[in-house]
């Protein structure tokens, strides 16, 4: 699978970065040999400059970009995982902490384009985790035909993130 890579700049100035390759470091080979054909991707978002809050043009562009990739690429389950390392200007008071406020963020996302689009077969999972100090948020994003390999990636990272 070939690596899907955008770079572009909103209207405020910032700068993001859009990666998008096959990504299997996370799981077991009992979920590597199930998954046959079919390719995990993940998701990697970066901002490489600029500090604004992310307008709805933003957003919208940057789901625009994933949804791109997908329906290009019938075999394939997009994977999200909701760090907390850069810091996240946004409007709302700051009482969720980064990787909620991403995971609720990103799903609104999928949500309005699955309905903007009028999209059937098409599912987000969000696999929550509890960690030490903290919990860890991934979004597994498949058509339904790939439910049951989008369940073992999601029962993989419970199992290895509640290590």
């Amino acid at each position: 699978m070939e690596d899907f890579i955008r770079i572009f700049k909103s209207p405020t100035g910032d700068v993001y970065h859009l990666t998008l390759s096959e990504d299997n470091v996370l799981f077991s080979s009992g979920v590597l040999e199930a998954l046959g054909k079919v390719h995990v991707a993940g998701i990697d978002l970066r901002r490489l400059s600029g500090n604004h809050v992310a307008g709805q043009d933003v957003l919208s562009a940057l789901v625009n970009e994933i949804a791109e990739f997908f329906f290009q690429n019938e075999d394939v389950i997009l994977f999200y995982y909701c760090d907390f390392l850069n810091f996240i200007p946004h409007t709302t008071k700051n009482t969720l902490p980064p990787q909620e406020y991403r995971s609720r963020l990103f799903e609104r996302m999928f949500q309005r384009y699955v309905k903007q689009h009028g999209i059937n077969k098409v599912r987000l999972s969000v696999v929550e985790v509890n960690g030490v100090n903290e919990k860890y948020y991934f979004h597994v994003i498949y058509r339904e035909n790939h439910s049951v390999l989008a369940s073992m990636i999601g029962s993989n990272l419970r199992e290895d993130f509640n290590k």
